[in-house]
């Protein structure tokens, strides 16, 4: 896994005027040193929770913390569902996929904007890092090698697999022989 061979930051002195750029580059200094240190150290997987179920019909995943390949942290403080897709000959097979999303929050009006009219007017104040929960026919995790019981990051942006459902004539199961990577 190639690494960015350094990460610049801003430097504060007195007197110094800040900008939007300087605030910007300071806030990604610090995203991509804890990415980093996640993905060195600690690898991809689930830390904690993340369990699947199916229940009436619905894939329920309970709250829990997991590290994807780039290192985001994908936590989610409560119970997730998602209705799984219907079957078709293709679809016997389905996994279980997280990923981060950011989502808008505290809309500002937009600079110079007098009135404004719809959301196009506005801008996001905040951004909080949210947890989007997918089922698909794709393995995100295949390719991905370990060692020493670690899974090994590989530093692209994808989601992260939790679980493999298989489908039968009672529906949509958890197949328990699937490993899901877990962080140690």
């Amino acid at each position: 896994m190639a690494e960015s061979p350094s990460l610049q930051r801003s430097r504060f002195f007195s007197g110094k005027l800040l900008t939007l750029d300087d605030l910007a580059l300071e806030q990604q200094y610090l995203r991509e040193k804890l990415k980093r240190h996640n993905r060195s150290l600690h690898g991809f997987g689930i830390v904690s929770g993340l369990k699947v179920t199916v229940n009436s019909g619905q894939i329920v995943v309970e709250p829990g913390l997991a590290l994807d390949c780039e290192g985001n942290e994908l936590a989610s403080e409560s119970a997730q569902s998602v209705v799984p897709p219907l079957t078709t000959r293709d679809w016997r097979t389905a996994f279980v996929n997280v990923s981060l999303v950011e989502k808008c929050a505290d809309l500002d009006p937009t600079a110079g904007v007098e009135r404004a009219s719809d959301l196009s007017d506005y801008l996001a104040a905040r951004l909080t890092d949210g947890f989007e929960l997918t089922v698909e026919q794709e393995n995100c995790n295949r390719g991905h090698r370990h060692l020493r019981a670690r899974w090994l990051a590989c530093g692209r942006a994808h989601a992260l697999t939790i679980a493999k459902l298989r489908h039968s004539a009672q529906g949509w199961r958890v197949d328990r022989g699937y490993r899901a990577p877990a962080i140690k």
